[in-house]
């Protein structure tokens, strides 16, 4: 008798036990899959961006309606959870506020000058270079907060620049070696340095708050910019088709997705599988490139992608901190894709 009831008490901690774990393993499904998505709509918006411009759409009216979707449904998620109280209502405070709004602007430049490196650029060699920003915040992390520079975090710093070599030079990068190109590549550098200084500030000021937060009180910043400068030029050419339409909105509402899809993973899977698992978007803007476009695919430029994706591997993988209070460089990563719109 008493030992059935043992036996009896072990097969339901079994059961709990199990339980616990078959919910965790559906619940890391569940983030996985979602930041693929997130991944694969990030990798995505690079191709429509190419669509629209060939439908007659600029990039000032591009990016206006990008930010402009992606800032009122990031609201409207918003409210709609606080009404139903799935997250806290709890607002951030006026000082981070105010922080979230600089980042907002700081974001204006990274996210200009990524969509000027795609009018000469293939989606593909600008989602590749602009990905270099990962492993730039190590070496910006170093300089300005003085965190200690790993044999890992060089490792990954290496991996990030030769990668980014082998992308651009002329005989082997994706659609590059014309001056047009020259002056993209430059572009989409500029963007990866916007987003590395983004990501570095986006650590101390974002600490503590949500990702939905950030994005909150950032991307309608961004979003205001764009418009005021679509305005300031006369709005939107007069000549866009409805083709070129229909894939400027399409950014926007890929921004929104991308946006939720990773916040919902991130919460599942954490920053730092989170930041491994959005390589999913150079491979996404490879290949829809190579698919949709016709954009060339080359070794050099596969193998740069590769020591890219690399690098962010080797910082996701690294010691849970770097310091006291530090935010890893793959938090950084999952800071500045949930606050990007």
């Amino acid at each position: 008798m008493g030992g059935g009831g043992e036996h009896e008490g072990e097969g339901r901690g079994d059961d709990v036990t199990g339980g616990r774990a078959g919910r965790w393993a559906e619940g890391h499904g569940a983030g996985l899959g979602l930041v693929t998505l997130a991944g694969v709509a990030y990798g995505g918006q690079s191709v429509l961006a190419k669509l629209a411009y060939d439908g007659g759409a600029d990039v000032p009216t591009v990016l206006a309606v990008r930010f402009g979707i992606a800032a009122v449904a990031i609201w409207a998620i918003l409210l709609r959870q606080r009404a139903t109280r799935i997250v806290p209502t709890a607002r951030p405070e006026g000082r981070a506020r105010l922080g979230f709004a600089i980042l907002g602007i700081l974001f204006v430049t990274s996210a200009l000058f990524a969509y000027r490196a795609l009018e000469t650029l293939a989606a593909g060699t600008t989602t590749l270079i602009v990905f270099v920003y990962p492993a730039l915040v190590v070496l910006w992390s170093r300089l300005l907060f003085r965190e200690p520079l790993t044999i890992r975090r060089a490792a990954a710093l290496g991996l990030a620049l030769g990668g980014c070599a082998l992308t651009v030079v002329p005989s082997g990068g994706l659609g590059v070696g014309t001056a047009a190109s020259s002056v993209g590549i430059l572009y989409a550098l500029g963007s990866a340095l916007s987003n590395s200084w983004y990501a570095t500030l986006a650590g101390p000021i974002g600490r503590g708050a949500t990702g939905m937060a950030a994005a909150a009180y950032s991307v309608p910043v961004t979003a205001a910019c764009f418009l005021a400068g679509l305005a300031a030029q006369g709005g939107p050419p007069g000549d866009i088709t409805a083709g070129g339409w229909l894939a400027t909105v399409g950014i926007g509402a890929l921004a929104t997705l991308s946006t939720t899809a990773f916040l919902a993973g991130v919460a599942r899977i954490g920053s730092s599988r989170a930041a491994i698992v959005s390589t999913s978007e150079l491979a996404t803007a490879i290949l829809l490139g190579a698919l949709l476009l016709g954009e060339p695919v080359t070794v050099p430029a596969v193998a740069g992608g590769v020591c890219i994706a690399a690098a962010i591997v080797v910082l996701a993988l690294g010691p849970s901190r770097s310091g006291v209070g530090a935010p890893l460089p793959s938090e950084r990563l999952a800071k500045i894709r949930s606050a990007s719109g």
